[in-house]
């Protein structure tokens, strides 16, 4: 059966909880251990004392109620997976429970068969796993690019970079219009299938739970695929633009799409805890570039703030004309650079990371491609903040 899955259920009403154990005790392909809280507070302290791998989580509890409640349990545990389980069909709420952080919802008069509960609680656990995967991908990527940053300070910075992401980027094109092609070819004939599970289930042939699984569940799981497709392909257009060999002549750009293009490549950085705030100039003044190894500053230092509040906390954005340059701003809340090491910082080698973690060839690069630009780059302290990065650049002449 494998290993035990430890179960923590928080929920006031002990029906409710019995219920719930009783359920998982009957699966006979998985062993659950269930572990009940009356309350957030006994819930809690549960969870910062023992290992869990699922949490069941009501949202009207004694002490909180409506999604606060699942902040709350993130900023005690930030990668549990968590299963919503209330009395509320409000969808309105089981998307706000999602954005909050939530792996998962169920509606507690709708969980009729342990099955359904257990195959919800399994999804969570498992989709929690897949993310710190890729997670852990990205990291490795990351230090995998910063190693190559090595040779690149020698030799065209970004052509390496550019070369692989243009590889990576043909590599996946080709199963991702598999993907694509088939979903939509399964959405358009969902009708037929519908039509055939419908009549099973009219005549009780088959596996009714299964049938009623399929014929609820699996459009929406269509539209989750072609969605995710859609931002996947989103993603490597913008990588395949992104890496273009940085032997492109410098041309009249737009500075915002430079800064888009960053945002969308970090976006595994800053889904969870980060808030982006731009406030960019309204007039949209051409500025001399070439937009990759820009692209490239903006997303080193946008990936720095992330890693400097340790991804929780707000990066803004700022642009602005002033007399013939671009001002461009990355600010974070973080805690700040030390002020004795804000000359230090620019020197080729250094960083706050461990051994492990990057090479500091970061921000010397960032420097150089700035320099290469006929511009300059500044970093200082912002009281009551964090560290703000500014970068100016000359417009072009109007």
């Amino acid at each position: 059966m494998g290993k035990t899955i430890q179960v923590l259920i928080i929920e006031d009403s002990p029906v409710v909880r019995s219920v719930v154990k009783q359920m998982l005790s009957a699966d006979q392909k998985h062993t659950f251990e269930v572990h009940g809280s009356e309350n957030l507070t006994e819930g809690l302290a549960w969870l910062n004392d023992k290992p869990v791998d699922v949490i069941i989580l009501d949202l009207s509890l004694p002490e909180s109620t409506g999604v606060e409640t699942i902040g709350k349990v993130r900023s005690a545990d930030g990668d549990v997976p968590i299963v919503v389980f209330t009395a509320s069909e409000d969808d309105t709420l089981a998307i706000a429970a999602m954005h909050h952080g939530a792996d998962d919802f169920l509606v507690k008069t709708e969980v009729k068969q342990g099955s359904l509960l257990t195959r919800t609680l399994l999804y969570a656990i498992e989709h929690k796993r897949a993310q710190a995967a890729l997670n852990q991908y990205a990291v490795e990527m990351e230090r995998l690019a910063e190693q190559r940053a090595l040779q690149i300070v020698h030799q065209d910075r970004l052509a390496t970079l550019g070369t692989m992401s243009t590889g990576i980027v043909h590599e996946v094109r080709s199963p991702l219009a598999f993907i694509s092609d088939n979903a939509r070819n399964l959405k358009n004939s969902w009708e037929h299938v519908d039509a055939c599970l419908k009549e099973c289930q009219k005549n009780k042939f088959g596996d009714m739970e299964e049938t009623e699984f399929l014929l609820d569940e699996a459009p929406d799981m269509l539209d989750d695929i072609i969605n995710g497709v859609e931002r996947i392909t989103r993603i490597t257009n913008g990588l395949k633009k992104f890496a273009r060999k940085n032997d492109e002549e410098v041309k009249p750009s737009n500075i915002e799409e430079c800064l888009d293009s960053a945002l969308m490549l970090c976006q595994n950085l800053l889904k969870y805890g980060i808030t982006i705030t731009k406030d960019l100039a309204e007039q949209n003044q051409p500025v001399n570039l070439r937009p990759q190894p820009i692209t490239q500053v903006l997303i080193n230092l946008i990936t720095n703030a992330a890693h400097a509040m340790d991804q929780k906390g707000s990066i803004t954005l700022t642009s602005s004309f002033v007399e013939g340059t671009v001002v461009i701003t990355v600010e974070d809340t973080g805690p700040g650079i030390p002020d004795d090491k804000l000359e230090s910082i620019w020197e080729a080698f250094y960083t706050t990371k461990s051994e492990d973690a990057g090479t500091g060839l970061g921000l010397s690069i960032c420097k150089e491609i700035i320099q290469q630009h006929e511009g300059a780059i500044t970093a200082e302290n912002v009281p009551g903040s964090g560290a703000r990065f500014t970068i100016t650049l000359p417009a072009v002449a109007s």
